[in-house]
């Protein structure tokens, strides 16, 4: 009888225990047998530097006082990036929702609720529904037009 391989399954268990094993500092051994073994090597240990507040080894952190004024800036630019991802969601939403409105070939971006539209419609009927349509989103400061007008 042959001896079974052992399934990628297998395999990737005992990369992922060797990988463990070394990083807590164990050697890592498999036996004549496929037995995986390992040893911790307690010789020369030392204590964890102590986590708990108020304890040597851990720097106090004041939470009365505010954060630094640089942490507000980086809150508003994420807050107007989210506020912009959601002014164009919820444009193309409208856009798609909008009857009799062939909007597939309309690209929209907004920057700090100016919106710039590119792309092509098929009449100006279309162009003036489309550019009504995102003037109408809320959150929308400005529109850049550069919608083309295609025959085609």
């Amino acid at each position: 009888m042959r001896p079974s391989r052992p399934t990628a399954s297998i395999l990737r268990k005992a990369c992922l225990a060797a990988a463990l094993a070394a990083a807590a500092g164990s050697v890592f051994a498999l036996d004549a047998g496929g037995f995986m073994r390992t040893a911790v090597d307690t010789g020369t240990t030392t204590a964890p530097a102590n986590s708990a507040p108020g304890m040597p080894g851990r720097a106090e952190i004041n939470r009365d006082t505010a954060p630094p004024p640089s942490h507000d800036a980086g809150a508003a630019t994420a807050k107007q990036a989210v506020s912009d991802s959601t002014i164009t969601t919820k444009i193309k939403t409208k856009l798609l929702s909008t009857k009799d409105l062939k909007s597939t070939g309309i690209h929209v971006k907004t920057k700090d609720g100016t919106v710039n539209v590119s792309g092509t419609v098929p009449s100006q009927e279309q162009h003036d529904m489309a550019l009504q349509t995102i003037r109408g989103v809320e959150g929308v400061m400005s529109v850049n037009d550069s919608l083309k007008v295609s025959s085609r």
